[in-house]
């Protein structure tokens, strides 16, 4: 079976997630130069006026080359309380909620140096809590040409799912959104879901 190569983002979004869940094999690059403007700091949420995106500030901001694994994250300012603060007013009322908060607020507590780490931290805990018991494998090298590897790393697909948001009333279905809105959502239906669609 031919590999999937992922790239890591900040909060996987649902796109992101139904390309780990088809691929019976699943790499994820590490060595990669640090793409700028992508969803490897910042994801997307629904919030009462639409959707919102939240992004990790890093040190050197926009104007620097390096290794991804040694982007290191900035905290001059408190991005993870205002970060939570957003998460907690998008889906607060949702129905989930309360019974997956305490699996993800700890990454607004604790202090990560490096994005790459904080970020795979984040990933498992995803995939722990939409119980996809996938084995998955970091990148020894960069790959230019990956001729054999189906190379998604640069994928901006479309997911085509649709499950219940808070605010659809309101602004519409809002599609890939990160992790989150599925989860405090729909709960433990969610990685069936993501198998499913």
């Amino acid at each position: 079976m031919t590999p999937a190569l992922l790239y890591l983002p900040y909060l996987p979004n649902i796109n992101w997630l139904q390309n780990f869940v088809k691929h019976e094999t699943v790499l994820i690059e590490r060595e990669e130069n640090f793409v700028k403007s992508t969803l490897r700091n910042r994801c997307d949420i629904a919030g009462a006026n639409g959707k919102q995106t939240l992004t990790i500030p890093i040190v050197g901001g926009r104007d620097h080359h390096q290794l991804y694994t040694e982007v290191r994250i900035s905290y001059t300012e408190n991005w993870q309380k205002k970060h939570w603060q957003a998460i907690r007013t998008s889906y607060g009322s949702a129905p989930y909620f309360e019974f997956y908060a305490d699996k993800f607020e700890p990454f607004y507590e604790k202090k990560f140096e490096f994005l790459f780490e904080f970020n795979l931290e984040v990933m498992k805990t995803t995939l722990t809590v939409l119980k996809f018991n996938k084995n998955f494998e970091l990148t020894n090298l960069f790959e230019e040409n990956c001729s054999e590897k189906i190379d998604l790393r640069n994928d901006k697909g479309f997911a085509g799912i649709k499950y219940y948001q808070v605010f659809e009333e309101r602004k519409g279905f809002i599609p890939n959104l990160c992790a989150l809105d599925l989860i405090f959502n729909e709960g433990n239906r969610s990685g069936e879901i993501l198998r499913v669609g």
